[in-house]
Order: C-alpha cells, then sequence, then structure tokens
C-alpha cells in the first residue's frame, strides 16, 4: 500500500489519486489530527484512517510518497509556547522521521535525493555546469562590491512567513539601500522574454512557457493560480533536454518541477523545486501529465513491493 503524506488543502494529490486504486493508497493530511490514529513502535507501525476505516501497517507498506505534510493554517505561538504548536510540531518530527526511515529503507517514492536536499546555494553551484545563469550573492553585514552596479532582485531561501499573512516574494532592488543586519539573497536581474517551467518526471520532461509580461511584478508565483491558462505546453531542445537530465543525475533526484526565463533563445536557470506543484499545469490530464507522475509512482511502487518494511 502506497502511504501519501501531505494535508487536506493540496489538490494535487486529490487529483493524482483518481489515477490510483482506492485500496491500493492510505491519504494522510497532517493537518487533520483527529481524523487519524497511529502507532509506531519496537514491533512495527499502524496508521489509521478514522473515517473510511481504512489502516496502513509495517507489514502493508510499499512506497511512501511526500507531497505537503504541512499546516498552511498558520498561528501566532507566544514566546512561551502553547499546546497547539506542541502538538503540531510532535507530529510533524514523527512523520519526518518515518520519511527518513522509509528513505533509508529505499521505500521512497520519486520524491528525493541520494546527495541530500540540494538548497539555493548548491543548485546554483551545479546549475551553471549546464544552463545561463545570473550572478548571485548570499550575504550579510557588508555589500559585495559587484552589487553596487547593475540590476537585481532579492529573493528568499524559504517560505518562512515575514509577518502576518506576509509573505516574500521576488522583488527588483538597490542593494544600497538593503539592511545589513538581515541575511539576503540578490541575483542578477534577466530581462528574458518568457518564463519556462518544466516538470521532470524519472527521465521525462513537461515543459511549459508563459511571456513575461503577463506577469504582475518579478514573481510569477503570484498569478500561478489565477491565470494558470497562460501557460501552454512548449517545446524543449535536444541541448535543453540534455542540460536539464544531466543536472538531475548530478543531484540525485528524479522528480522536480524547474524554473528557467528564456532571453534570446537561452534557458537562464532560477531554481529546481525537488516537489512544486504541477497540476495546475495540466488540471484535467489533456497532455498526460497527470498520468506521467501516477505512472512513475506505480512503477516505484512495484519495484518496493519486494522489499516491503520488514526486509
Amino acid at each position: 500500500m502506497i502511504f501519501i503524506a501531505t494535508c487536506s488543502q493540496d489538490t494535487t494529490t486529490s487529483i493524482v489519486l483518481d489515477k490510483f486504486d482506492v485500496a491500493d493508497v492510505l491519504r494522510f493530511d497532517i493537518d487533520r489530527p483527529d481524523d487519524f490514529a497511529w502507532d509506531f513502535s519496537g514491533t512495527g507501525f499502524v496508521i489509521s484512517d478514522k473515517t473510511s476505516g481504512k489502516k496502513i501497517t509495517d507489514r502493508m507498506l510499499s512506497s511512501f510518497y511526500v507531497r505537503k505534510p504541512f499546516y498552511l493554517n498558520r498561528i501566532d505561538v507566544p514566546g512561551y509556547g502553547c499546546l497547539e504548536n506542541w502538538r503540531r510540531e510532535e507530529t510533524i518530527e514523527l512523520f519526518r522521521d518515518f520519511f527518513r526511515e522509509c528513505q533509508k529503507r529505499g521505500l521512497v517514492a520519486l520524491v528525493c535525493c541520494k546527495d541530500g536536499r540540494y538548497g539555493k546555494l548548491r543548485q546554483l553551484l551545479a546549475a551553471s555546469k549546464y544552463f545561463r545563469v545570473a550572478p548571485w550573492h548570499f550575504f550579510h553585514g557588508e555589500l559585495p562590491e559587484e552589487l553596487k552596479r547593475g540590476r537585481w532582485v532579492a529573493k528568499t531561501m524559504t517560505n518562512t512567513s515575514i509577518g502576518r499573512d506576509k509573505m516574500f516574494f521576488v522583488k527588483e532592488v538597490d542593494p544600497t539601500a538593503l539592511d545589513l543586519s538581515y541575511p539576503w539573497f540578490v541575483q542578477g536581474r534577466i530581462d528574458g522574454e518568457e518564463e519556462v517551467t518544466v516538470v521532470y518526471v524519472d527521465g521525462e520532461t513537461f515543459a511549459a512557457s508563459a511571456p513575461r509580461n503577463s506577469f504582475d511584478g518579478e514573481d510569477s508565483r503570484k498569478s500561478i493560480f489565477t491565470n494558470s491558462d497562460v501557460w501552454p505546453r512548449c517545446a524543449l531542445s535536444p541541448e535543453e533536454e540534455r542540460a536539464i537530465k544531466g543536472f538531475m543525475d548530478e543531484t540525485g533526484y528524479r522528480f522536480g518541477r524547474f524554473d528557467f526565463i528564456r532571453k534570446n533563445g537561452e534557458l537562464w536557470f532560477l531554481e529546481l523545486n525537488p516537489n512544486g506543484q504541477w497540476a495546475w499545469l495540466d488540471e484535467n490530464n489533456e497532455h498526460g501529465l497527470v498520468s506521467m507522475v501516477a505512472n512513475a509512482i506505480k512503477r516505484e511502487d512495484a519495484a518496493h513491493r519486494a522489499h516491503l518494511w520488514r526486509h
């Protein structure tokens, strides 16, 4: 049985589940703990969906597919702490460690990396071997001399909130005006013609593009879910396909969604999201993206079934 760890707001998982026999999957929404019961011990584990009555045990688990096991409804935690935050952190850590154990046993489906997670720093270092990459700096305390010239955009390494319902979006900045008591990630502004996103699924690619003038500001995330129709499927050259595969082979990922800017016909690398949202590109599976992901999970699960939890 496939165990999917996510949250109740994750519509991507709902779309993918249409391609599976419901008896083969247990979906765990981490933000709805009252709907589940679990027990992990030295003799094994059992996780139960109290609503449907479905259970998964160590003898049944064949694959762990991690999606978005997050609490999207944030809470303000007082300095002295609170019970709700304690409950959340305890649950997150348990299932994070469960995921690590499944990864060690070779039971993680699609979303994992054999060489440790590649954050923004490691990605940019690796990407320069395969794509055009704009100059970048992670800095604090002193302004690098290069940033006193040219045009730059500020980015973020995490999705951490910076205030009540406020997120850090990509924005063009004057580096000389930045407060150097904060850590900054800036990159040279790329004046390209279009943004290109590529979903890589176990050796296959699905690419879509959108003109840059269709976005409000520098960050395309603001309009993805409200204006997804501007992302028609596009073609990649054989050289681009090889570069993407080379990057994935080097980093050890088998799944992820790339963000690029195309400038003068060349792809400029922005980032790889190792478990990014993708269903909005082909929500009704008209071009086979949903099937591509589902079939990759099924292939891995079939291989895992010969090496179940206790082996």
